[in-house]
């Protein structure tokens, strides 16, 4: 239908134009001294649209031609592109297959082709960390100076992976440096606090680990069993690195969240630290708040052997006999038991613990405990079958 008009209109126009032509008898005078020149108007009209169709064709190949070197030149910088954004993909696969030679080489042919600094950025932190894999830090340190060289020191990306790869070869020095970089870009970027906690783990800082660890919680970086673990790591770190007073002790141990302190694993590092002081009873009070908030059957073994005297002997005999009330089947707390009583001269009650303790798991530590007890009372026969029960259990 479309071709039909388009049709009918042409032969109309054709028509149309004929019979204009047939009644224009008109002329045209062209004067040019010494000449004139006399045409058909008709003639004259297809000669200035003519001349006008052909000035616009001529115009429009001088524009054609003037541009031909800039399109050219856009050609090839496309071409460029495309060429460098394959080397980057077939790099990348070869990286991400464990083929660190090839990845290398692609990526560091793509970053010399690379088209604007968003692709030579990519480029070059591939080949960068192609070459870490390698193990060839000269070259990766050589693509690192390129990319500052042309995006600046400032360039986020570039820090974060000189920070990484500096922490991964124990180059502690520079990856603080470039992490420091990196957080005055952005002091709220968690994965440069999450580097840096590696960091300060590793260079056993436990007061800028805490720290760390408190940021990342409040931005939800870290779940809280994994923050839990890393903080009370900190903790025990701290009393391992800084011998207090027991006064400094106390001190430190008020300053700690009650969460934190009643953790089995810091009561016991906070109790070994009292007894080294000369305060078992601080320990014993310690041990037993941990106990009482998670039961924590391990906490037991060293609750029974603080060696208390006199009344606080009895106390902690009587804390232990209210958690059997409550566990009466646990081996330890039967073993921690029969060794409290033992240190009370109760011999008939601590044999009564650890036959206990025996029946409900043999230990090798209650069979020994048992023997020495028996010895105490001169029942050798029957403490060397204990000594030669407990030798083979420890040596099974």
């Amino acid at each position: 239908m479309r071709f039909l008009i388009w049709f009918i209109g042409l032969f109309s126009l054709a028509v149309g134009l004929t019979l204009f032509a047939q009644v224009n008898s008109g002329y045209a005078l062209i004067f040019l001294p010494p000449w004139r020149l006399e045409i058909s108007l008709n003639i004259f009209i297809l000669l200035l649209i003519g001349s006008v169709i052909v000035l616009y064709l001529g115009l429009r190949m001088l524009a054609e031609l003037g541009g031909l070197p800039e399109r050219v030149r856009r050609y090839r910088l496309r071409q460029q592109e495309i060429a460098s954004v394959q080397l980057e993909r077939e790099a990348r696969t070869a990286f991400y297959e464990g083929r660190f030679q090839r990845s290398e080489r692609l990526a560091s042919e793509a970053f010399a082709a690379s088209p604007n600094d968003a692709a030579y950025a990519v480029n070059g932190l591939l080949a960068a960390r192609a070459a870490h894999s390698m193990r060839d830090y000269a070259k990766r340190d050589a693509y690192f100076e390129q990319l500052q060289a042309r995006l600046g020191e400032q360039h986020l990306a570039t820090l974060m992976s000189m920070a990484e790869l500096y922490l991964d070869e124990r180059r502690y020095n520079e990856a603080s440096q470039a992490i420091a970089a990196a957080r005055e870009i952005n002091p709220k970027l968690t994965a440069a606090m999450k580097i840096e906690l590696r960091l300060r783990q590793r260079e056993r800082n436990p007061d800028a680990v805490l720290k760390l660890i408190e940021q990342l919680t409040r931005s939800d970086a870290l779940d809280a069993e994994q923050a839990n673990h890393i903080r009370i790591a900190a903790y025990q770190q701290q009393l391992r690195q800084h011998p207090m007073s027991v006064r400094e002790l106390k001190d430190w141990c008020r300053k700690v969240p009650e969460a934190d302190r009643l953790n089995p694993q810091l009561a016991a590092s906070i109790a070994t630290q009292y007894q080294e002081q000369g305060e078992p009873a601080l320990a014993r009070e310690t041990l037993a708040a941990a106990i009482d908030a998670e039961w924590n059957s391990e906490l037991l073994e060293q609750y029974g052997v603080l060696g208390l005297r006199g009344e606080a002997l009895t106390a902690q005999l009587q804390q232990a006999e209210q958690w059997l009330k409550q566990h009466p089947n646990d081996h330890r707390l039967l073993l921690t038991l029969g060794r409290l009583c033992y240190q009370r001269e109760l011999w008939g009650k601590a044999q009564t613990y650890l036959e206990a303790s025996i029946a409900v798991k043999p230990t090798a530590i209650a069979h020994a405990e048992l023997a020495r007890l028996l010895d105490q009372l001169e029942h050798t026969e029957q403490a060397n079958l204990h000594y030669r029960a407990s030798l083979s259990i420890a040596l099974s």
